[in-house]
């Protein structure tokens, strides 16, 4: 696949609003990912999740999602991750 664009994303601890999950209160970031523009995506798919030990990858298609769906996609996953409702707990991981 060609042309990669990479935004980064790494949780970074509470919200401003106060703990509203458990997993809020801890410091390290709870989840860690990643998301890619491709060209094109197997089947026509817009959004592929790929997930390896320690590494999330969103892959998504210039065809279907826009520079401004992927920057709202990033956020609202920073958004989720920041309040604790993703956590990723391969081995390992502390």
């Amino acid at each position: 696949m060609a042309d990669e664009e990479s935004a980064q994303a790494r949780g970074e601890g509470p919200s401003e609003q106060g703990p509203s999950h458990p997993h809020e209160q801890m410091e390290a970031p709870l989840a860690e990912f990643r998301m890619e523009m491709r060209d094109r995506l197997p089947g026509g798919r817009a959004v592929i999740g790929v997930e390896q030990e320690g590494e999330f990858v969103w892959l998504a298609s210039r065809q279907h999602v826009t520079e401004q769906a992927r920057d709202e996609f990033v956020d609202q996953l920073q958004r989720i991750v920041n309040e604790g409702w993703w956590v990723q707990n391969w081995p390992g991981r502390s």
